[in-house]
């Protein structure tokens, strides 16, 4: 199926696919989903407009045929991320194939993408979608607020990838599968979009915060963002302080020093958290056992595991996966 979108509003893409497939439904919250019809797929399409301006659209299908859609959009900044599928992006005269799990974030103004969807693929997608205005008003009336307004011009046409970190798979996730209805659930999104919004520019916002990181050069800036992601990369191995001063090209004062100027804690104890941050995600959305979250993030006794968990989490994991049931 070939489809043509024009829209002039945040709001429009969704209403012009409603046109072409007709088959929707309203739940009593406000939420507007397509159910696929069967010559076209199975599966379904849903947005909740959180307010005026901003919206998300999840969707969870598998098509019979080729989805092939050209996006004309006067204006729209967005936040998706790809479960599973798998998309080939045209945009700007340049591909992109989105690997999966993964996401990415684009500015258009006036301008075209085109997108390909495969037959017989399941399809899990979240978009977050915002008016550029709505994401410089979460930077209103703060000093940061002029640095946010450069940031987004200088992303207008082009396809950015988010880190794939534990953390912006834990909020995508919590996003995918909130327990919330209604108004609450419509509050639940937009904390979560904020969450989400904050991941996505925390590698551009160092020259916004130059009181955080004032002596740190840039190059050392962007080196220690380098060994972050090495550390998130090998959570269960993780390698020693040495070998991860030589993996990121520094020397092992300016790594401790500026991992923690940087980060608020030290190399051991930001991969403490972080084991125990994708122990939890294991544990919610895999369905590991305490002892299987354990040896996944590379603790070989879970009574340790549990042990730092409930230092973070001031309780114990079994009781913190009951009271936070997704």
């Amino acid at each position: 199926m070939k489809q043509i979108i024009r829209s002039n509003n945040i709001h429009g893409y969704f209403d012009a696919i409603s046109d072409d497939l007709t088959i929707s439904e309203t739940d009593q919250g406000g939420e507007q989903r397509i159910i696929l019809s069967p010559s076209f797929g199975v599966g379904s399409i849903s947005r909740m407009k959180i307010r005026q301006g901003i919206e998300v659209v999840v969707s969870d299908m598998v098509l019979e045929e080729d989805w092939d859609q050209h996006i004309y959009e006067d204006q729209v900044f967005e936040i998706n991320y790809c479960f599973s599928g798998g998309v080939d992006c045209f945009y700007q005269g340049s591909r992109y194939s989105t690997q999966v799990p993964s996401g990415n974030m684009y500015s258009m103004e006036g301008s075209e993408i085109h997108l390909l969807k495969r037959a017989k693929l399941r399809y899990q997608i979240l978009e977050i979608r915002l008016l550029p205005e709505q994401l410089l008003g979460y930077f209103k009336h703060t000093d940061e607020y002029c640095w946010a307004e450069d940031w987004l011009k200088s992303q207008r046409k082009q396809i950015s990838p988010l880190t794939n970190s534990v953390r912006l798979r834990r909020a995508v996730n919590e996003m995918m599968h909130s327990s919330y209805s209604g108004a609450l659930k419509r509050l639940h999104m937009e904390s979560k979009i904020m969450e989400i919004v904050l991941l996505a520019l925390e590698k551009y916002t160092s020259d916004a915060c130059p009181k955080t990181a004032s002596d740190i050069k840039k190059p050392d800036m962007e080196r220690l963002y380098g060994a972050r992601q090495i550390i998130e990369g090998r959570l269960e191995d993780p390698l020693s302080l040495r070998e991860l001063a030589r993996a990121a090209e520094l020397n092992e004062f300016k790594l401790k020093k500026g991992f923690k100027e940087l980060f608020g804690m030290t190399v051991f104890e930001y991969i403490r958290d972080q084991r125990i941050e994708k122990g939890l995600y294991l544990m919610q959305h895999e369905q590991l056992n305490v002892g299987e979250a354990a040896a996944a993030v590379g603790y070989s006794n879970p009574s340790n595991f549990s042990a730092a968990f409930l230092k973070k989490y001031g309780c114990k994991p079994g009781h913190y996966i009951q009271s936070n049931l997704v």
